[in-house]
């Protein structure tokens, strides 16, 4: 008897407890819905940066302390795209619980942002 009243306090405590969220690399089609008309807040090295991605493929990168640049973003089957002065850059992004994490494939860096509703790029 002890060990099914064992059993099922394992099962109760099991339950009860809420699932840990694992990482997950999002769709190109998840990407843009995530992004298109919104904005993120992270920090890319040392850098503080917020970016703002238009649903008209437009995006503004401001990093903390600097002026505001303009570029153009779009995202493939499996990536998010940049384009800056003629030169893009693709990033495999996951989502880690609220966290949008951009790894760079080339380097194995990754970068943590936060989903900002609507257009903020403001210091």
């Amino acid at each position: 008897m002890s060990r099914f009243i064992c059993l099922a306090l394992t099962l109760v405590i099991a339950i009860a407890l809420p699932a840990s969220a694992a990482e997950r690399k999002l769709s190109g089609e998840e990407i843009h819905k995530l992004l298109a008309g919104n904005s993120v807040h992270g920090m890319w090295g040392p850098t503080e940066y917020k970016s703002y991605f238009g649903a008209d493929g437009t995006t503004l990168y401001h990093a903390k302390g600097r002026d505001p640049s303009n570029g153009l973003w779009r995202t493939t089957s499996t990536q998010y795209c940049s384009k800056w002065n003629d030169n893009e850059t693709c990033y495999d992004l996951y989502m880690d619980g609220e966290t949008i994490v951009w790894y760079v494939a080339e380097t194995g860096h990754r970068y943590p942002s936060t989903l900002i509703k609507g257009q903020d790029t403001d210091f």
